[in-house]
Order: structure tokens, then sequence, then C-alpha cells
């Protein structure tokens, strides 16, 4: 009859459709009004999940949480795939050992010694927390979600050095957080740790990481080769560049090594062989798609956060929530000035004191801390409930008060701007011109440093890598040419643009 309603058919993707026009209208009235400039977009995403939690709280009696595999699954690899694939390539690896040096060092030093103040406070919580457990949490906890810092970054223009350090630390900080995870998981459930059980997470680590980057390179190869045969089918490239990426997170969870630098890597070294398989428009419907994928995976996250604040198996310890808090502010300010002291002494450009400022307060928690906890076995980790609960406070503080506040501290502290320069065709010579120089210094001087190795696999990437991955192999003089294209094509788009 036509009367009747096919509710059970059709309730599950309504649901999730009007689940994500909720997502869309909040974004549009975020943008469209003024309270965009004065907190991140993800405050807003867990203040509707509130507002939302608060209603269905009283209407019904069952909890809303992320299922870890949904979170791991499907909502993760696009966030980390689009996070490799913009991040700056150049600029990224001329700033590769302090990217690393936060990252690797810093994250290790945050969680000892946060977890070394969470034992030292451990008496006063609620219930008695083993060591291990407390550095299991404290390794979720180290995990740091920049984006409302990055949208305050691109939007007030700070200089590249302070947006790539932030940048890169963060995407790297995230795949080193799970890995250590999941090696610390595992010893938190023998009984007595011993000598060889740490000597086995720290090969282990190495093994995972490693194993990580080299399937994430066989990828970037498949990938490659595939967009280059299916030049003539451009209506299947885009969905070539997003499954093949996600294909490698896959394969590296299933043979126990880290999706997440698998995925990264891949996002990351793909990005110029797709430039030479791809038309502008292919390029342009990649890039949107892969944007649109992330920011809404990620929306999905903020928003279930908020949902799950109202979740009836919260266990609220008060002073387990407040020493977590300061431990992870505090923290990350006492890591990131010796290291950059550190990296300063090693680099030509140095990094200011109050860009340190920035990054260190800049280290706000989100989608991977919350994921993290809600894999927690709870047979093991017999107060998984009250780290839930303390993961969402520490998430919710960073969020909105560091998150609402980095915008005002940039423009206190008077942060270096990125000055606007004028395109000149000079600066893009000069930018290889200054590497080939420093290459023949060292060549000179018998020495074979950073910029030695640079040209050479500069060299085995145009001599063996471009001809059989690309359809047009690019070179210096034709990437010239290119920036000579653009260059011409903006200032004609100016001249018009004044004239009417």
């Amino acid at each position: 009859m036509l009367s009747q309603l096919n509710w059970d058919d059709v309730e599950t993707p309504l649901i999730i459709c009007c689940w994500l026009m909720c997502i869309v209208m909040a974004k549009i009235i975020f943008h469209k009004s003024k309270i965009g400039h004065y907190i991140p977009e993800s405050s807003l995403l867990i203040s509707l999940g509130l507002v939302v939690g608060y209603i269905l709280d009283h209407l019904y009696t069952w909890d809303m949480f992320l299922h870890p595999d949904l979170f791991f699954l499907y909502l993760l690899p696009p966030i980390a795939l689009e996070a490799g694939y913009f991040l700056p390539f150049r600029m990224f690896f001329k700033n590769i050992g302090t990217i690393l040096l936060y990252a690797v060092v810093g994250t290790c030093l945050n969680i000892l010694l946060i977890s070394g103040i969470l034992y030292l406070f451990s008496h006063f919580f609620q219930d008695s927390i083993p060591y291990i457990d407390l550095l299991l949490f404290s390794t979720l906890i180290s995990a740091v979600d920049p984006v409302a810092v990055l949208s305050v970054f691109e939007e007030i223009h700070v200089n590249q050095l302070l947006y790539i350090n932030v940048f890169g630390e963060s995407l790297l900080n995230d795949a080193v957080v799970i890995v250590l995870y999941h090696s610390l998981a595992h010893m938190a459930t023998i009984e007595k740790i011993e000598g060889k059980h740490i000597n086995e997470a720290v090969l282990s680590f190495a093994t995972v990481a490693s194993g990580g980057v080299i399937i994430g390179l066989l990828f970037v190869i498949f990938t490659a080769f595939a967009t280059k045969l299916s030049a003539k089918i451009q209506v299947v490239q885009p969905l070539i560049c997003l499954l093949l990426p996600y294909c490698c997170y896959l394969t590296c969870e299933s043979v126990h090594m880290s999706g997440i630098i698998g995925i990264v890597t891949c996002g990351l070294m793909m990005k110029p062989y797709l430039d030479g398989n791809l038309s502008e428009k292919t390029k342009t419907t990649t890039k949107v798609f892969m944007k649109t994928m992330s920011n809404t995976c990620e929306a999905i996250v903020f928003l279930v956060l908020g949902l799950s604040i109202f979740s009836k198996s919260h266990i609220w310890d008060f002073v387990f929530a407040t020493v977590t808090v300061v431990a992870c502010v505090l923290v990350r300010f006492i890591v990131v000035i010796p290291l950059t002291y550190i990296a300063n002494s090693k680099r030509v450009k140095r990094i200011a004191l109050v860009d340190q400022a920035i990054i260190a307060y800049g280290g706000l928690r989100g989608a991977i801390c919350y994921g993290l906890v809600q894999t927690l076995d709870q047979e093991v980790i017999l107060a998984k409930d009250m780290m839930i609960t303390t993961t969402v406070v520490v998430i919710v503080f960073t969020v909105f008060i560091q998150g609402s506040t980095i915008a005002p501290l940039v423009k206190l502290l008077r942060v270096k701007i990125e000055e606007e320069k004028p395109q000149l065709i000079s600066t893009h010579v000069l930018n290889g011109f200054s590497d080939d120089v420093m290459a023949g210094i060292e060549a000179i001087i018998g020495r074979r440093g950073g910029n030695y190795y640079r040209r050479r696999l500069s060299d085995f990437n145009h001599n063996v890598l471009e001809p059989n991955l690309m359809l047009r192999p690019t070179s210096r003089g034709s990437r010239l040419v290119e920036r000579v294209c653009e260059i011409n094509a903006e200032e004609s788009r100016k001249r018009l643009l004044e004239n009417f």
C-alpha cells in the first residue's frame, strides 16, 4: 500500500544521512557567522554532539560511543591520507631532522614524564592503577591533533618554519603514538615485565615503523603505475588515488605493520608522480574528494565525542582528570623548549622563542586519543572507564580553552608572519640552484652530507623512476616552464580584475 511506511528498510542509511546533514548545516552556520573567529570548528562539533547527546539521554537508555573498528578501519585512513598528501613536500624534508626530534624523542619524553607525574599522584586516585597501565594511558594521551591550530595558522599566515614544524610533528607524532601504544598494550598483559620484554618492544617499534614505510613506498609505485596505465580512462583515476592508499593501510594492518605510517608515506610520496599522470581536472577532483572525506571523518569523531559525554559508563575522578590535564600542558612546554635548543644548535635558520611557545601551546588532543582509549581491554585495564572519561576531559579542555586562545596568543606574542612575496622566476630557479651549490661544495671538500645524498636521490628519481612511472616525466626545465605559465596567468587575471 502507498500509505505503508518501510521505515525498517531505510532506517540506518536515513539516520546516517541525517547525521551528515547536521554536520554540513553546523559547518555552514559556523563559517557564515562570526563565531568562527573565536572558537575552532572542532569545538562547535563537540558542542553539537553535547546538545544532541543531552536530548537522546532523556529519550533513550543506550550509550553512544565510537567503536574502535569504525575509527581505525574507516575514519582514520582518510584523515591520515589527506594529511600526508597535502604536507608541503620540500619544506618537510628540509626540516625532517627537527620534526623527527619533536615527533620521536619528544613523544617518548612526553609519555615518560606524564606517566611519572601520574604515578606520583596515584595514591590520591579513586582506584589503584599499575604503572604499566598509567604508561599506556600516557601514550595514548600524548597524541596531538593540531587541526584547530593549523586553521588559525592558515588564516593568520604564520611563517612557514612554524607551520611545517607543527604540521610535520603532529603527523609523525600520531604514527609514533599508535605504534608505541600497541607495543605497550601487549606488555600490559604480561604479569612480570623483564628486560627482554622492553628489548622486544623497542625492536617491535623499529620493525613496525620501517615495515610501514617500505609497504607505503611499494604502494606509491603501484599507484603511480596504475594512474599511468589509466591515462585514457580518467574517470577511474581519482578512485585509484583513493583505493590504493587505503589498500596500503589495510595491508600494513594485516601484517602487523603501522598502517598510519604506510598510508602517510604513500600519500606524501605519490603526489609528485600523480602530477605527471593526472590531468588538471582529475587532480582537482582528487584533491577535493580527499579534503571532503578527511573533513567529514574528523567531524564525525568530534560529534560522537560530544555525544559520549552523556555516557552512563563514565567514572569521574576529579584528581586523576585534573592531574592529567595539567601534566599534558606542562610537560609539553618542558619537552619542547630543551629539544628546540638542541635542534637550533644544528640549524642555520633557528626557531624563535615565541615560535617555541606556540609549538608547545598548540599540543591539542583529538581524534587519535579518543580512538585509542576505546580500544583498551576492559579485562586487562580495569580503569578503562575512568581513562575514557579523563580523555574526554583532556580533549574538551585543549580544544575549547587552548584552541580558542591560540589566535589571540599568536597576535600577542607577535609571531613572525609569512610575508607575501612577489612571484618571480628567479626565486624559483634559485631554490634548486642553492641545493646544487651546496652539493658541489660538499663534493669539493670531500664530504658527503645531506645535499649530496639529496642530489643522488634526485638523479635516481629523474633517470629511473619518473620515465617508468610517469606519463609526462618532469624535469627542472619543464617545471620552470610550468611556473612561468602560472605566473603569467596570475598576472593576466590581476590585470583583468583591475580593468573591471
